[in-house]
């Protein structure tokens, strides 16, 4: 499974740009084999937390498991570069119900004994995105226990940050950023 993956992402070092092309552009194979592969390693869960940019692999995981997939949105001034207030300034206070700038709206009736959650993303950098979400889980009763992410960037420590939160984190490739490049993660083994 990560050969064809790691081929597909890693093939000639490429940039930055090439990069996020790649992981944005994954074949149907390769989605399936991740898929596959975050399948068997995840512990059980009751409820799958997409990214906007994992939405079609969440639903895909879901239907897998038997499970309701809820798709995280980040609030869209935050995305603009700030927090407009009603005149329109910066800076100002965020309302209590969306503390974090994330939302988990559920337009579908869910069931109500749901305890506990999979986050999952396309590429997990330094993990305040999904540590935020696994708050707003919180508050909703779930307990996230996971993180699965089909590329880990090991330079920006998300794992370790969500370790600490008592998450384990599950990702199909590694990728370090080096002088040379993105290469292959080979300081440490991978751990699954």
């Amino acid at each position: 499974m990560a050969q064809s993956l790691l081929a597909v992402i890693t093939r000639a070092l490429p940039s930055e740009t090439q990069f996020e092309d790649r992981l944005r552009d994954l074949s149907l194979r390769d989605r399936t084999a991740v898929l596959d592969h975050f399948n068997l390693t995840l512990p059980y869960f009751d409820v799958v937390i997409a990214l906007p940019d994992a939405e079609r692999m969440a639903r895909v995981l879901g239907r897998m498991r038997g499970t309701p997939v809820v798709v995280a949105l980040p609030d869209p001034t935050m995305l603009a570069g700030g927090s407009p207030g009603p005149s329109g300034e910066q800076g100002t206070e965020v309302p209590d119900e969306q503390p974090n700038h994330w939302s988990l709206p559920t337009p579908d009736p869910l069931p109500e004994d749901l305890q506990t959650a999979v986050i999952l993303t396309r590429q997990l950098q330094d993990g305040l995105p999904e540590l935020l979400i696994a708050l707003l889980a919180a508050k909703r009763g779930w307990t996230v226990g996971a993180v699965a992410a089909v590329v880990e960037r090991t330079n920006f420590r998300g794992r370790t940050r969500l370790e600490l939160q008592g998450m384990s984190v599950h990702a199909a490739l590694q990728i370090a950023d080096t002088p040379r490049g993105l290469e292959v993660e080979r300081r440490f083994p991978h751990p699954e």
